[in-house]
């Protein structure tokens, strides 16, 4: 059992309580900043309500998008698209490698996820490309759901950091699409694993629209009924309500007693500070890269490559 004095060293030091990976890759005193920011409360609302608003209620296009795997997978696919292959595109082959390299999905996974990507027209043949390379490149929906994403990140961490959130805002898409998204996957390629941080989110976000139901509460403020979120996320009351259980269990949300409904549990703002901590010094790193590069005499000719490989992208040509 842990004494006082060590309770308060944890409260004052909140980046003891992260896994060490995560305090190596961004540092303990971010980490601790960061948590102890008199806006982080605000900001985790504003992602909350964000990453509702994001889903836009098109059954295919939300799964593929907001699962945790399938999110990587697409930051991976920008990554190799962008920074490794010189905006040439990705193969099967080599993306299926690299999820299996970094645990993210198995290869048949890998392989049905590209196919529904194709399918919905968010990935399309890469022009000129030999048959036997089956190249993909992001279509320009792709690209600009990452830049909503990167936008509405940005706009919650305006409550913790707004200089930064203002920077962030105006980097153009071939900064973005290429050192930003590179050092947000390098930062999964180092270990930064969010759910090893919300071990109380895991089980949760795994399961359909989990996630997105439970910040819900967040965004909303109030409490909510099964029937509300499963009309909201398209799913059933039975799924929706096998997801709240799980969640009540981890004091993560709480029964309404004779209402119906839930509301946010005691637990939900906390486990979604450590959370969204991760999620914010991602996306900070990335962006104070990008500037860097954008800066540098160096960024400034590879920025110029990049606006091509994305104008290109864009036309399809």
């Amino acid at each position: 059992m842990q004494d006082e004095s060590s309770t308060n060293s944890a409260a004052l030091a909140p980046a003891a309580s992260f896994p060490e990976a995560i305090v190596r890759v961004f540092g303990a005193r971010a980490i601790d900043d960061l948590m102890l920011a008199p806006g982080l409360p605000a900001a985790v609302r504003a992602a909350a309500g964000n990453a509702v608003r994001l889903y836009d209620g098109n059954w295919l296009r939300n799964r593929l998008l907001n699962d945790r795997g399938r999110l990587l997978a697409v930051l991976l696919i920008l990554d190799l698209h962008f920074n490794e292959s010189g905006g040439r595109g990705v193969t099967g082959a080599r993306l299926r490698r690299e999820v299996v390299d970094l645990d993210v999905c198995s290869p048949g996974r890998a392989t049905a996820f590209l196919a529904a990507l194709r399918f919905k027209h968010l990935l399309m043949a890469a022009p000129h490309s030999p048959a036997k390379e089956r190249r993909l490149i992001p279509s320009a929906t792709l690209l600009q759901t990452h830049r909503e994403r990167w936008n509405g990140m940005f706009s919650a961490i305006a409550h913790v950091d707004a200089p930064a959130a203002a920077a962030a805002s105006v980097l153009p898409d071939e900064v973005l699409f290429g050192p930003c998204t590179h050092v947000m996957a390098e930062c999964f390629r180092q270990g930064v694993r969010v759910f090893e941080a919300t071990p109380e989110l895991r089980t949760i976000a795994e399961r359909d629209v989990g996630l997105v139901a439970l910040v819900s509460f967040v965004a909303s403020g109030g409490p909510m009924s099964i029937s509300q979120l499963a009309r909201q996320f398209s799913v059933s009351r039975a799924h929706i309500a096998n997801v709240l259980q799980l969640a009540e269990a981890q004091n993560l949300v709480c029964g309404e007693p004779g209402r119906g409904g839930y509301r946010a549990g005691p637990a939900l703002m906390p486990v979604l500070m450590r959370f969204y901590t991760v999620i914010f010094l991602t996306f900070l790193s990335a962006s104070r890269q990008g500037q860097r590069e954008a800066a540098s005499s160096i960024g400034v000719r590879s920025v110029a490559g990049h606006a091509s490989l994305a104008t290109r992208t864009r036309s399809g040509t």
